[in-house]
């Protein structure tokens, strides 16, 4: 989540927009271990609980602005 302002400079930089989707990709798997391996509404307690929802809303958020930046429309819910 942190190298989203380098990777975008980095793309501003050499016009190579594979590049934030390769940042894209990269996010979204580490996401998906995470939340494979830790719970996130069954987490043990109410801190933990807070602390991973608002990694998942921080994540969806780089995310869908990434996604947005390379002409992606982003759907609110499945």
């Amino acid at each position: 989540l942190v190298r989203l302002p380098e990777v975008l400079a980095d793309v501003e930089r050499t016009l190579y927009p594979h590049k934030l989707c390769e940042y894209i990709f990269d996010l979204s798997q580490a996401f998906n271990k995470f939340y494979e391996q830790c719970p996130v509404n069954n987490a043990p307690t109410d801190e933990l609980r807070a602390s991973r929802a608002a990694l998942c809303a921080v994540t969806a958020s780089v995310l869908k602005l990434s996604l947005r930046l390379l002409g992606i429309e982003v759907l609110e819910r499945l």
